[in-house]
């Protein structure tokens, strides 16, 4: 900036708490305007250089330039320190040129951040209207205090700081200026703001209000239990072969009296003792034996398999202790049919039956389906635990299966041998205990500014297929761990906030206002020139005159920020210690024009600032608010007492129609 001014110095300047003062060759950061935007977010960077004897300026693996790491700058004016309007910002990224020597770093505010790495949580807490579960977003916070007018910032303590755009401004008043810009005199450099658009003469405005006003009103409901069942009833194929007598109306062609094709089935016929080859074999389910082999005339066995119906049941249960009512645990239990533990089990079951007692006139031996009656199948367990902010720090899931679903067939040893039926194990059809099959563990945090997800997950020795016999220990934590750590400067490996059972759903409905602008005052040719506008969000009050006096203040904003645009100006100064030691986003000041004899009353909206070692300066948009008649004495009124004799001041605004 050609018109900085000598009577600022930078005094300090550290990042992460180490000097580099001396090694700063500029400094330039950007205010957002507030024109619909309630967060006042501040961007920008510094330059740094190396010099004989100072600190390196070498970061490639941004360990001291970490994102996140304070940057604060003093200055100095007529001999006392102060913290520039904008002295403590936060490390973005930065990146060294080698060629160069320099380092360039980009910076942000608190909000800037928050923005970044989407955690809103400080911001949230202080929205002046009800949120909407739609709008639970940083964007949504920062437009629920554009709603109502308002604006937060961050200011050069790192403390958040909200209030009203056009505070204290009236019809016949307006608040008092804190600094007088001249033209010619402290203003380095003027021009207009309006662009080539045309300027609207009335605004229609729309909002969204509760249908129901008591609907707005959420009690809190932390300790909440939510159960959800879930009922599934279905036909499932029964998991054995299983055969059917068909009739063929063939004759007899031997004198055996058989048929050709008549199947493949060989009935065993069971024997007592010991040495038997069949093992334990079942007891004869009943039915119509062996028979003879009259009853095959005409029939031959073909396989078809068969659908049984069944029914499934899952049953959510989620409980709500966080934070802001956040679930802190859930338990999912799934029942079903048996079998579907280990379908496996139960063919082996059917099919070491069938061999046992089939025939060929009862070829599924009158075997009985088993594994139809339910049971627990799994169990899921969630637990969440949180940190001071409300955010997820840890996350535990514990799952739980039947023993039978890990069951290997070498547990219960089914099978033929040679055409000798083996020894079955039948107790597994019985057994419905349990048993944690895995337990994952997934542990956030930040370090060096950098989000970090760790997971640990724990698995039983059974996922090695190693079945449940042997007496070894089948609980998760005694098997099989294994630890996974992530690391990303994003959100990717940031936890997701669980469910809350505080988040509101309120119907709406649109309503509408006219506003008249006032500047062309009706007489601009063909007509009056309309715009459209909106209140960013649902105003979400519950009572009528909260609502009204919400609208009122949007009117009065959306209205001052056109007209306030369209007569506003950009002006340039040197650093002044009013500002130094006052400023705020909406800062009421003076511009005075010597040559027109022309004072008038603006805001301050979106700035930037610049600085080096010796100079400092700032450009502001000046959102105009009235036309004054106040007098200006140079220099007495501009340099040191920058309030101006003003009075009655008249802008004529009246916003409403």
């Amino acid at each position: 900036m050609s018109y900085l001014s000598t009577g600022t110095k930078v005094v300090s300047l550290t990042i992460g708490g180490q000097d580099y003062t001396q090694n700063l060759s500029n400094w330039a950061v950007s205010d957002a305007s507030a024109y619909k935007n309630g967060c006042i977010s501040t961007t920008g960077s510094l330059t740094l250089s190396t010099v004989p004897g100072g600190p390196s300026l070498e970061d490639y693996d941004r360990d001291t330039f970490s994102r996140g790491a304070p940057v604060i700058l003093d200055l100095s004016y007529a001999g006392s320190t102060f913290r520039h309007p904008r002295g403590y910002l936060y490390v973005v990224s930065c990146s060294y040129d080698v060629e160069s020597e320099t380092l360039s770093v980009d910076l942000t505010c608190k909000l800037g951040m928050m923005s970044l790495l989407d955690n809103f949580d400080d911001l949230k807490s202080r929205v002046p209207v009800t949120l909407d579960v739609v709008q639970d977003s940083y964007e949504g916070c920062c437009a629920a205090f554009a709603s109502v007018g308002q604006y937060i910032y961050q200011d050069n303590q790192s403390n958040l700081v909200s209030g009203l755009y056009f505070d204290g401004e009236r019809i016949g008043y307006n608040p008092p200026g804190s600094w007088v810009s001249v033209l010619g005199v402290t203003a380095r450099s003027v021009s207009p703001l309006q662009a080539s658009g045309p300027i609207p003469d009335i605004v229609n405005l729309s909002y969204q209000v509760p249908l129901d006003l008591e609907s707005v009103d959420q009690e809190d409901q932390t300790g909440r239990v939510d159960t959800v069942e879930t009922t599934s009833y279905y036909f499932l194929s029964y998991p054995s072969s299983n055969y059917i007598r068909q009739n063929t109306n063939a004759t007899v062609d031997n004198p055996n009296g058989t048929l050709e094709n008549i199947g493949s089935i060989t009935p065993q016929q069971p024997t007592t003792g010991s040495s038997s080859s069949c093992g334990n074999f079942p007891s004869r389910p009943g039915g119509n034996g062996n028979g003879g082999t009259a009853c095959n005339l005409g029939y031959k066995l073909v396989q078809s398999p068969i659908f049984l119906p069944a029914i499934r049941e899952q049953e959510d249960t989620s409980t709500y202790e966080g934070p802001g009512g956040q679930q802190s645990s859930s338990i999912s239990i799934l029942r079903g049919p048996r079998l579907e533990s280990n379908p496996q089990y139960f063919s082996d079951a059917f099919s070491y039956c069938r061999q046992t007692w089939g025939s060929l006139c009862n070829p599924n031996g009158s075997c009985p389906y088993e594994g139809l009656d339910n049971i627990v199948l799994s169990r899921t367990e969630t637990t969440n635990f949180f940190g001071e902010g409300g955010e997820v720090v840890r996350k535990v899931t514990d799952n739980y299966v039947t023993k039978l679903s890990a069951a290997q067939p070498s547990d219960w040893r089914a099978g033929n041998n040679s055409g000798n039926l083996q020894y079955f194990d039948p107790s597994y059809k019985e057994n419905s205990e349990m048993f944690r099959v895995s337990r994952i563990e997934e542990y956030y945090s930040i370090q060096n500014n950098v989000n970090i997800q760790e997971t640990i997950r724990y698995d039983s020795i059974t996922s090695r297929g190693t079945g449940i016999t042997g007496g070894q220990n089948l609980d998760a934590l005694a098997g099989v761990q294994t630890r996974t750590v992530r690391k990303s400067s994003s959100t990717a490996t940031v936890a997701e906030q669980p469910d809350s059972v505080n988040s509101p759903t309120v119907s709406t409905e649109s309503k509408n206002v006219k506003l008249r602008v006032g500047i062309n005052s009706g007489n601009a040719l063909y007509g009056d020139y309309t715009v459209d506008e909106q209140i960013p969000l649902p105003l979400l009050f519950n009572s009528e005159s909260a609502i009204e006096d919400a609208v009122n203040k949007y009117s009065d904003y959306i209205v001052r920020f056109i007209k306030g645009d369209a007569l506003g100006f950009q002006v340039g100064e040197s650093l002044r210690p009013e500002i130094i030691t006052g400023w705020a986003p909406n800062m009421s000041f003076r511009y005075y024009d010597p040559k027109k004899g022309k004072l008038i009353a603006a805001r301050m909206d979106a700035t930037t600032w610049g600085v080096n070692p010796q100079e400092s300066a700032f450009v502001t948009n000046g959102i105009w608010t009235a036309f004054t008649n106040g007098t200006v004495t140079i220099p007495s009124n501009v340099t040191g007492n920058s309030i101006p004799d003003m009075s009655a001041p008249s802008d004529g605004v009246n916003p409403n129609i």
